[in-house]
């Protein structure tokens, strides 16, 4: 406790100069009180001066920032997302909203040069009236227009309407052909477009329609010597078949190659007296020109052969590319539609040999067990003589029977090799200049065997010449292929067979025919036919088989086909089978059809003819040959029908 005596106060006097100080420090606390007094009275007084009722006030706590940061993406997100939908939706109109249904119709496999129609249907699917519709196409750059129908309002391609009420529609057909080459697509394109009452938009769409050339209507070969001497006229001949469907068009022969390569054309009298001409219209460009000078009744059959000359002026190289094919021309138009090329070797020797197969001497293609028929031809181009000449022929291939040759020279045969010296043609033992000849030999390609399946299928053969005093005859330079004749690549087709049958009892003695047996006057038999067609090697296209029947035959139907279509053509009176395409995996195309017959007296006790013989066709794929097979004929004797021999010798009742 502290004791009150103990505490000793200081005394101090408080002077003017201390008490003028604080009273100024009290006066301005108090102004500062009652500056934030007002200030608070205006923050928290209404507009009618009432003071809130401050125990009532809310506080808002501030929202974090990654918070406000994706509420600010998802505006951004929404805001683009209705713009982006809002430009697809106008812009998608004149498509996705599309109202005018249009669509194209025209065969998708077409033949060069032959007409058809490209039709394009268009209807008006909304129910409301559309206004200024238009169709626009633009043509594959090798149709040649021929009209339309309706016609059209611009050029050759443009089509209006003013209005196509609620559910109407039309057609339009366009007529003309293609002029193209195998293969190649040809693709139409259709530009559509209309107005519709109280929108300001043009809404259109674009169509396409594409097809390809897939045959020409004529048949071409050529041949020529693809092994020629540098300086030396050669014929080249292009041999047609079915040219009178391009008769009446405008159509040029075309060659492309170096200026070392001359061509010139080489007429036949048979081709000029047709009413045939060439003009050149351009370096190494012929127009083939026409006119019938044989008077109204003839008729051009389609056959003609075109011949030219042609040489090499020089050796430049030891081989040259020639591209060659057929022009068509109209107006301002130059539509390639057919072309091929070849190769020429070019040799320099005074002794030309040329190798000639089947009556050709370019590539070409055989069946199984067909002949092959060779000519080798000699002839000294030189101004000496030759003298101890060997001539060999070579074939090169493992599909030759070399036990068929037939050579009366008897050339001695080594390694796929023929050879004949001055021992077995006397002729070889000197050879002056402007001399010439010919050996003739045959060999036959074997027949099928299943051990073939898989095999590069084939033959090539050339000529080959050595003589005694080559360095004489022949110029420094001279070299080994010089001494070569042309090469000849033979393709062997697929082994496509075709037989017929005509049956009363098929091969399980069931019987598939009805009626008397042998047939009676006045009475009805059926018959059955059968094709049976096998392949295994090659895939085989446009397959097809005809039967013309007998006028006393007719069609009973009654097909089955495991392949293919079937029908009975009444106007030519002629059954026929047609496949697009056989493959390798299947083997075996199996048809049947029903024939029948009434016999009348004028047939008593004769043996009527049933099929004069069926013919089969195909395209061989792999070599692209087309592929022929014909049957002999067939009569009431049932030839194929062990069964129906039994009780039967054909003859009518």
């Amino acid at each position: 406790m502290i004791n009150q005596n103990d505490l000793n106060f200081k005394r101090h006097r408080i002077s003017d100069e201390d008490n003028s100080f604080k009273i100024e420090e009290k006066r301005s606390r108090e102004r500062r009180e009652d500056e934030m007094e007002k200030d608070l009275l205006e923050i928290y007084t209404d507009d009618k001066g009432v003071i809130s009722d401050l125990s009532k006030i809310k506080v808002k706590k501030r929202r974090p920032f990654i918070f406000n940061f994706f509420i600010y993406l998802f505006f951004l997100i929404a805001i683009s997302l209705s713009a982006y939908w809002f430009f697809s939706y106008f812009k998608s109109q004149s498509e996705s909203s599309f109202v005018l249904n249009v669509e194209i119709l025209a065969p998708t496999r077409l033949v060069a040069g032959e007409e058809f129609f490209y039709e394009v249907d268009y209807a008006n699917n909304s129910r409301n009236s559309l206004k200024n519709v238009e169709i626009n196409i633009k043509y594959p750059d090798n149709f040649v227009y021929l009209e339309s129908y309706p016609s059209p309002n611009f050029n050759n391609n443009f089509f209006t309407f003013s209005d196509l009420g609620s559910g109407e529609g039309g057609k339009i057909k366009i007529r003309g052909y293609i002029m193209n080459k195998e293969g190649v697509n040809n693709l139409l394109s259709l530009n559509a477009g209309y107005e519709v009452s109280g929108f300001s938009s043009f809404f259109k769409k674009d169509f396409y329609y594409s097809n390809v050339v897939n045959s020409h209507s004529f048949d071409l070969s050529l041949d020529l010597f693809s092994t020629i001497l540098s300086g030396e006229d050669y014929k080249l001949n292009f041999s047609f078949k079915n040219f009178n469907k391009l008769i009446n068009k405008d159509v040029a022969i075309y060659f492309s190659s170096s200026e070392n390569i001359v061509f010139e054309p080489n007429l036949s009298k048979e081709f000029v007296d047709l009413g045939f001409s060439l003009t050149e219209i351009e370096d190494n460009v012929f127009k083939i020109n026409y006119e019938n000078n044989k008077g109204d009744d003839f008729v051009f059959d389609g056959d003609v052969i075109i011949g030219f000359k042609y040489k090499a002026n020089d050796r430049i190289s030891d081989s040259e590319l020639v591209t060659w094919g057929l022009r068509y021309l109209e107006d301002d138009l130059n539509l390639d539609f057919y072309e091929r090329l070849f190769t020429l070797n070019i040799i320099k020797s005074n002794l030309h040999l040329s190798m000639v197969v089947n009556n050709n001497n370019t590539d070409q293609t055989v069946n199984f067990g067909e002949v092959l028929e060779c000519v080798i031809n000699y002839e000294n181009k030189g101004d000496k003589e030759m003298v101890d000449l060997i001539i060999m022929a070579v074939l090169e291939s493992d599909f030759l029977d070399w036990g068929s040759i037939v050579d009366d020279n008897e050339g001695k045969v080594s390694r796929k090799t023929i050879s004949w010296t001055s021992q077995e043609v006397s002729r070889l033992k000197s050879l002056s200049p402007g001399d010439s000849g010919q050996i003739k030999f045959s060999i036959k390609v074997s027949d099928f065997e299943d051990s073939f399946i898989g095999k590069n299928l084939g033959v090539k053969t050339y000529s080959q010449f050595s003589m005694g005093n080559i360095s004489e005859v022949e110029s420094e330079d001279f070299k080994e292929s010089d001494s070569k004749s042309n090469l000849i690549e033979i393709k062997i087709n697929s082994d496509f067979t075709a037989r017929e049958e005509i049956r009363y009892f098929n091969e399980d003695n069931i019987p598939v025919g009805s009626g008397p047996l042998p047939p009676v006057i006045g009475e009805k038999s059926n018959f059955k036919v059968y094709w049976i067609m096998e392949n295994s090697l090659h895939e085989l296209r446009d397959v097809k088989a005809e039967l013309y029947l007998p006028d006393y035959v007719m069609w009973a139907d009654n097909s089955n086909v495991s392949a293919g279509n079937i029908y009975y053509d009444l106007v030519d009176h002629k059954v026929v089978w047609n496949l697009d395409r056989l493959p390798t995996s299947i083997n075996n195309v199996d048809v049947s059809f029903d024939i029948s017959i009434i016999p009348t007296d004028f047939e008593y006790n004769k043996i009527l003819i049933l099929s004069t013989g069926s013919s089969f066709e195909a395209r061989d794929l792999e070599t692209g040959a087309i592929i022929n097979k014909k049957t002999g004929i067939k009569t009431s004797k049932l030839e194929d029908d062990p069964i129906a021999n039994l009780s039967s010798d054909g003859r009518i009742r």
